[in-house]
């Protein structure tokens, strides 16, 4: 048996280990989501639009540079809720009650409903200049690491590397490239963590992320 495969069997292995916890998690983060996406505020319209992405990536291609609207916790709960998408034993609209008529709802509200047409969300207490003491160095740490392990899978040409090729080019050039968020799923677990820890760092290396 190969080192490499080896790895990838580690891996996987200790990542089932994991995940009750991530499922856990994530239905929780995805229980206080909801109720900010279907009101009619700019972030309610960020969120909305994730949750419709990750239940139809293909026609809901997501701006992932929106997700800097949010304040922190809604940010990581996103990330919560992308976590548990991975590899799903469910949909994520069967991971709640009515999750057929939530969903059906937020394309109601979300579908075509221009974002000049709904009110600013108030200034968040918590925004990612204020955590830097705590969690900056790490996360630069982690996000940096992974950014360079992902630009080199990107530079292949491998079915991964379409996908993170085009996740990164949606974080540089994010009205051009927007992302079909359940693509994600057709990483290896190593390149989606290291998705979720650009995504972290892209996040709170902008100052203006986490205020309106």
């Amino acid at each position: 048996m190969s080192d490499s495969l080896i790895t990838a069997l580690t891996q996987i292995w200790a990542y089932q280990q994991r995940r009750p916890a991530i499922v856990r998690t994530g239905i929780q983060a995805l229980q206080r989501l909801i109720p900010i996406a279907l009101n009619r505020t700019a972030t309610s319209k960020t969120i909305g639009r994730f949750l419709l992405g990750l239940y139809d990536g293909a026609a809901f291609r997501f701006d992932l540079k929106h997700l800097h609207h949010l304040s922190v916790r809604e940010f990581e709960d996103c990330l919560y809720v992308l976590q548990m998408d991975y590899m799903p034993e469910v949909e994520v609209h069967d991971r709640v009650a009515e999750g057929e008529n939530v969903w059906r709802e937020l394309m109601d509200i979300w579908r075509t409903q221009p974002l000049e047409f709904v009110c600013r969300q108030p200034a968040s207490p918590h925004a990612p200049d204020e955590l830097c003491a705590q969690h900056r160095g790490a996360v630069d740490v982690l996000g940096t690491q992974a950014f360079d392990r992902l630009l080199q899978v990107a530079e292949g040409s491998t079915g991964q590397s379409r996908i993170v090729g085009v996740f990164l080019m949606s974080l540089i050039h994010d009205s051009q490239y927007r992302f079909n968020l359940t693509d994600l799923r057709g990483l290896d677990i190593k390149l989606f963590e290291d998705c979720i820890s650009v995504l972290r760092m892209d996040y709170f290396t902008d100052t203006k992320a986490g205020k309106p």
